[in-house]
Formats: C-alpha cells, sequence, structure tokens
C-alpha cells in the first residue's frame, strides 16, 4: 500500500490518511486566480490633435483593451473635448461602454469599437474638460467590487473649457476654467473615497503640474509594497505613448511589462520578434502594434511549435483578437515558458513599418506557509517559512522570485512582530536558493490564547496570496515533539525514485504512542507518495525513536520544481499536527551514460563513498568533546564523553549534596541529554524534545539558572596535521543537518 498525494493544474488534492474506521477525507484547495480589475481609458479628442496623434492614441487604447489578461475584467474607451454650447454638443463621447473581455467576441469588440475615436470638428466642441472626463470615468467605477479600479488619462493639452457654458453661462476665458479645476478636486476626493486611482499621461502641450495633481489626488493605494503610487508621465511625442502607457498599466495592474521590441518589415517582407514569458506567468498577452491592419502575424512557442490563434495546445488556452485592426493580440492561458517568436509578413504594397511587439502577464499565485512548531510555548522561538506556486508549477528559481516581497507578521494580544524572511541559508532558512522563505520568532512569555500569523507574498507581475494560520499556545512541553532531516543536499532526484529521509519523534507522555507522517498541499504537477508501511511510527512510552522514510515522486510528476509539505500528526487526533516542514526538490533525468562513463562513474562513485565515510564518520564522532557546566559565572565541573567510536554523547543533569548541579554519564531511566556533532557544529537535544544548535565553545541555557559548554579536547592535537579534519574546526551546517521542526 501507498499514500499518494496527487497534483494537477486544475487543483491540488490533500489525501489525509485517517486512523482505521475513519472516514477519509479530500480538501480541495482553490484554484489560483488573476483579481479581475475595472478600468477606463480616456482619450483626448480635441482640436489639436492631429491625424497622426490619434492613430496613436487608438493604438495606445487598444493596447489595455485588448492586453488585459483577466476575463473577469472591465473596460471602457471615453473620447472627451469640451462642450462649446452648440447643438448636441457634449463633452464626452463614450466609444465603447463598460464591457467584460471573457470571451474574443467581447475583446473583438472592444477592438472594433477604439476605431471610433476621433478628432473633434470646430462645430463638436474643441476645447479640453478634463473634468467632465473625469466624472464619465467614475460613474463607471463606483461600487464595492474587489480589484483595481484604473483610470488611463491620455491628453495632449491643458484644461481648457473657456468655450463651455456649463461651467457658468455668464462666465468667461478663465473664470470657467477655475469652476472647472474646482470641480476636480470634488471629484478627486470621490477617486479616492471610491479607491480609484487616476495614472494621466501627457504629450505635446500639457501642463504637468496638473496631471500631478491628477495622479497625486486620485486614491494612492498600491498593488503590492514594490509597486509605485500613481504619478504622471509626459512623453515628448505622440509615438511614446504606447511605451508610457504600458509602464503605466504595468505599475498600477501589478502586471509583468516586457520591453517593446521594434522590428523593421519592408512591403512584401517578412521578419520575426522575439518575447520572453517568464515562468511565473500563468495568463498574458501578446501584444502586437501592426500600424496597418493588412500586416499579418503568427506565433510559435517556446518549443518550435506554431500556436492556434484561437483553442488549446498542450496546457495552454489562446484567443486572439484585433486581426483586422492596427493592434492585434494574443492572450494565453498557462503559457509555457520562455522565448516566443512572432512571425510578421507585410504585403508589397504596404510602406515599410516598424512594427512594435511587448508582452503583458501576470502570475495567479498561491503561497503555501508552514510553522515550526505548530502550537508554541511561551518563549519558544518559531520557524515561518512561505513559499510559492502557480496554478500549473511550484516555484523556486531565484531569478523569477527577486523582485516579489515575502513578508510575515505574527501577532496577539498587544502586540504586532514582523518576521525577516529570507532565502539566503540565515536565521533558520536551511537551504539557499529552494524557494522557501523561513525566518523566525519568538512567542512573547505572556502570550496566551493563540497568535496569528500572517504571510503574503506580492509584486509586479504576480497577482499577490496571503496566508494566514493560527497558533495555539501550549504550557509544557509538548507530549509529542518531533525533527525530520534529509542526507540528500542536493535534492535532485530521477522520475520514479525516492528522496532518503528520517523524522525523529520524542514521546514525553508516558505511554505508547502512535504518530503518522504524512505529504500535505503539493504543488500543481507535484505527485509524491511514502509507502503506507513507513507511515505509521509506532513510538514507546518514553525516548527518542528514529524512522527512515522514503519520499517517491512518480515516473509522471512534473519535471523541475516540485513541492510538498510533510506533517508529522498525532495518530490518534490527526488534526494536531506535531510538526510540518515544506520540501522542495528538483526532478530531472539523469544524462545519458556510455559503457565506459558508467563505469568511470561508478569507479568514482565507490571511492567518493569511501571518503565519504570516514569523513562522515570523523565528523559526527564525540570522542574528545567536554561538557562544561556553568550557574551563573560559576562552574559546576565537567563530563568528557567516552573514549569508544559513538555519534552520541548522552550525559544527565543532577545534583549533588547540598542541591549542587552535577553533570554524569546517562543511565537507564534518567532524564537524558543528546549531544551531536557535525565538525564544529553541535546538536542539543533535551530530554523535552527540544533541538538547538550551537557551535564549540558557545554558552547554551539548558535551565533559566544553568548553561553547558561544550569544548573540544581533541581538536587541537588530532586536527592540527589532519588534512581531513583542518577543514572541520569552524565548519558551517550541513544541508543534510537536522531541521528543527
Amino acid at each position: 500500500m501507498r499514500l499518494n498525494v496527487l497534483a494537477s493544474t486544475a487543483a491540488a488534492l490533500l489525501l489525509v490518511p485517517l486512523p482505521a474506521g475513519a472516514v477519509q477525507q479530500a480538501v480541495q484547495q482553490p484554484e489560483p486566480v488573476i483579481q479581475p480589475a475595472q478600468i477606463v481609458v480616456l482619450v483626448d479628442e480635441s482640436g489639436s490633435i492631429s491625424a497622426d496623434d490619434m492613430q496613436r492614441e487608438r493604438e495606445a487604447a487598444a493596447l489595455i483593451a485588448l492586453g488585459e489578461f483577466s476575463p473577469g475584467s472591465s473596460i471602457a474607451v471615453v473620447g472627451f473635448a469640451s462642450d462649446d454650447g452648440g447643438q448636441g454638443q457634449t463633452p464626452v463621447d463614450v466609444v465603447c461602454p463598460p464591457s467584460k473581455v471573457a470571451t474574443a467576441q467581447d475583446r473583438q469588440r472592444l477592438s472594433d469599437c477604439v476605431k471610433n475615436l476621433r478628432s473633434r470638428k470646430q462645430e463638436e466642441g474643441q476645447g479640453t474638460d478634463h473634468a467632465a472626463a473625469l466624472q464619465q470615468a467614475l460613474s463607471y467605477l463606483t461600487g464595492d467590487e474587489d480589484g483595481p479600479k484604473l483610470v488611463f488619462l491620455l491628453t495632449d493639452g491643458k484644461l481648457d473649457v473657456s468655450g463651455s457654458p456649463r461651467y457658468g453661462p455668464d462666465n468667461v476665458g478663465d473664470q470657467r476654467n477655475r469652476a472647472a479645476s474646482a470641480l476636480i478636486d470634488t471629484v478627486l476626493a470621490q477617486a479616492r473615497q471610491e479607491k480609484v486611482a487616476i495614472w494621466p499621461l501627457g504629450f505635446g502641450d500639457v501642463d504637468r503640474a496638473q496631471l500631478d495633481r491628477f495622479a497625486k489626488g486620485s486614491f494612492q493605494g498600491q498593488c503590492s509594497d514594490r509597486s509605485p503610487s500613481p504619478s504622471a508621465a509626459v512623453v515628448a511625442s505622440s509615438a511614446d505613448v504606447d511605451r508610457a502607457l504600458l509602464q503605466a498599466f504595468g505599475a498600477g495592474r501589478c502586471a509583468g511589462v516586457g520591453d517593446i521590441q521594434r522590428t523593421p518589415v519592408s512591403p512584401g517582407g517578412t521578419a520575426e520578434a522575439k518575447v520572453t514569458i517568464p515562468m511565473i506567468a500563468t495568463d498574458g498577452s501578446i501584444i502586437v502594434m501592426k500600424h496597418d491592419s493588412r500586416v499579418a502575424v503568427s506565433y510559435v512557442d517556446p518549443e518550435g511549435e506554431v500556436v492556434p490563434k484561437s483553442g488549446t495546445q498542450g496546457e495552454s488556452t489562446f484567443q486572439v483578437s484585433g486581426e483586422n485592426a492596427t493592434v492585434e493580440a494574443l492572450r494565453v492561458v498557462n503559457p509555457l515558458p520562455g522565448t516566443w517568436t512572432v512571425k510578421i509578413t507585410s504585403f508589397p504594397d504596404v510602406p515599410r513599418i516598424d512594427v512594435g511587439t511587448a508582452v503583458l502577464y501576470q502570475g495567479a499565485v498561491r503561497s503555501a506557509m508552514t510553522l515550526s512548531p505548530p502550537a508554541p510555548r511561551p518563549g519558544q522561538q518559531v520557524v515561518v517559512a512561505l513559499s510559492l506556486q502557480t496554478r500549473s508549477r511550484a516555484i523556486v528559481d531565484p531569478a523569477a522570485l527577486k523582485a516579489l516581497s515575502f513578508t510575515a507578521t505574527m501577532s496577539g494580544s498587544g502586540f504586532t512582530t514582523t518576521v525577516d524572511l529570507n532565502d539566503e541559508q540565515r536565521d533558520s532558512d536551511e537551504r539557499r536558493d529552494d524557494g522557501v522563505y523561513t525566518g523566525q520568532v519568538t512567542i512573547p512569555e505572556k502570550a496566551t490564547g493563540s497568535v496569528r500569523f500572517v504571510g503574503k507574498v506580492a509584486g509586479i507581475g504576480i497577482s499577490g496570496d496571503t496566508r494566514t494560520v493560527d497558533a495555539a499556545i501550549v504550557s509544557g512541553p509538548a507530549p509529542l515533539a518531533a525533527v525530520s532531516s534529509f542526507g540528500d543536499t542536493d535534492r535532485t532526484v530521477a522520475p520514479g525514485d525516492s528522496l532518503k529521509g528520517t523524522v525523529t519523534v520524542t514521546n514525553n507522555s508516558g505511554r505508547a504512542r502512535k504518530a503518522r507522517i504524512i505529504v500535505s498541499d503539493p504543488a500543481p504537477g507535484t505527485l509524491a507518495s511514502i509507502p503506507g508501511e513507513q507511515t505509521v511510527l509506532s513510538l514507546p512510552p518514553s525516548g527518542v525513536s528514529t524512522f527512515d522514510f522514503d519520499l517517491t515522486f512518480a515516473s509522471d510528476t512534473v519535471m523541475g520544481a516540485n513541492a510538498v509539505t510533510l506533517k508529522v500528526v498525532d495518530d490518534e487526533s490527526p488534526q494536531d499536527v506535531i510538526y510540518e516542514w515544506r520540501l522542495t526538490a528538483n526532478v530531472a533525468k539523469p544524462p545519458p551514460l556510455t559503457e565506459i562513463a558508467i563505469g568511470i562513474g561508478v569507479s568514482a562513485v565507490l571511492i567518493t563513498l569511501l571518503v565519504m565515510f570516514f569523513v562522515h564518520r570523523r565528523r559526527r564522532d564525540v570522542r574528545g568533546l567536554v561538557v562544561h557546566l556553568y550557574e551563573g559565572h560559576r562552574g559546576r565541573g565537567d563530563l568528557a564523553a567516552p573514549e569508544q567510536p559513538s555519534a552520541v554523547f548522552r550525559f544527565h543533569l543532577g545534583e549533588a549534596d547540598q542541591g549542587v548541579p552535577q553533570l554524569a554519564h546517562a543511565g537507564p531511566g534518567d532524564d537524558t541529554y543528546e549531544l551531536r556533532r557535525n565538525g564544529g557544529v553541535l546538536r542539543l537535544r533535551t530530554p523535552y524534545g527540544e533541538d538547538t544548535r550551537c557551535h564549540v565553545g558557545e554558552h547554551v541555557d539548558v535551565t533559566p539558572t544553568l548553561a553547558i559548554k561544550v569544548l573540544d579536547e581533541r581538536a587541537a592535537l588530532e586536527f592540527t596535521d589532519d588534512p581531513l579534519g583542518a577543514d572541520l574546526r569552524d565548519e558551517r551546517p550541513a544541508d543534510g543537518d537536522h531541521h528543527l521542526l
């Protein structure tokens, strides 16, 4: 029998083994999704807009309308100029009412209606009424819907309603502009209340201070801690509008935006543009600014396959829009990461043009957070670990994670503490660059009830995620405590093979117990299991028991990063977690070997194993270690390890006459301290199941009044002329050491 935990790109299914007679439960983890947005694009149609400028504005509006990647998003495009009192004049021109972008037909309608943007003629009102434009935008963005509310304002001029009687029939000139400016203050106050962010983009003769006022006066919320607040951008000409608008869209939407690739295409010629979709992207659009609707485009994935413009291929879904327009976009759900090729074909009657290509993307992510121990005591240190996965894979690549923020807080009655997380193998982080961000924090001595841990992952290019775990505060030693280790420091495994691990459980309850090790919360695509006979851990009434187990990755598990959470639970109460630990592994096929290479490899492995055996035994041997006991600053004697090879030095802390503390070798029935070594690094396990890492010569508190210091009396003699031992005097912890959980 095997305990299998399976995951697919659709969902992660957790199978929790329960005692005989109990009902087995399946917990469905929600699939991460892209948060929808409400977007309004305001486009200046005033009389100063030239034909070329208007075409650039149409294309810029289409960038957002077609590039938005969440099917639940709503987009409106509104042109604006002014109402100068003529028959039928209006300051705004709603060319695209709010529309969802769920289907190809939705997106095509947006592509078509954007073409209706135009430069106003004199009889239509040619001023610039920013106040009316912003009022119209906010009319679409009221309500309590989740997700960002964004206004992108494209304009080439300053506020000018001098000819508009709606700002006072008796006012003239600047009086009307002042009235409109006062109205803008009211509109901005409403924007802040409705949490609407305004991103102005100006070109031509603009009032930069006015655009800054729009941005700074709107809602200042950010989509992540690392994203900028709304700001105005001014570009030299309309030719730069697309680049600036994409940057604003990325900042406001927390979207990843690739650089625009400019590709010259001659009449009747062909060309290729390369764009990169990163591993973390789950939803995105490849946008092609063709500038001429007669240009044809096709798309080739990183594996060299031409993808369909509608439908599915592999795990990806495709949807094109704008093929008959000057801007075309291919929306992709679950794209293959890597370099894509955009093939561009022109016709003989099409003049030479520079085609722009860019990628907009976001990753729908879900984080996993673990606590060790899950139920801490006041004053005890807790290790917090946070990792990330998309709907299709675990993310461990440092390059994909470097732009994201991993943060955690601990809070309780009267306190909130920030937990510093890192993936740099410091402060309880056991492995560098494994995608598990770890930190440590101490539970306040006066904490009672429970404490809440909140972990957040945010940044440009992902949807963001928050995890909340409430940890119950307990008093006294836990009945069961555990630690785990994996000796494979590389953590690379072939499909169908296993990583070998151990779990050590301390029973402080005074009666025989059973614990159970399970695999939970697999990342999408991860197929992992532990043999059923290895999952039940039978414990004697007291003491420490160590169990070996094999974590096997199925032959059809996803290649690359795999991630699971290991848990040890009380078999009597499976909801009581004794420890949990997030493990990441790299599944890769071994490279092919020739017979000669295999022979050389086997010989090398044998030699390496022999050397490692002697080095390992040397590093672990506790001979020469001497424990010195201190009460305050007063020495209370010392005790040397027995003079026979051993990996464990067991001793007892008792009392001599008149209550004086005393060290002694542990005997049957004694409360035993266990000391292990890895070169200069020591691990001390108390009779209560606590595990502490320290170094030779370092003071370690064992009770509120007593401390010990461990010295190595053989180091000076044995390591001086020993090339194997010379590097062990100040050795750092090995990746395969025990993990305190």
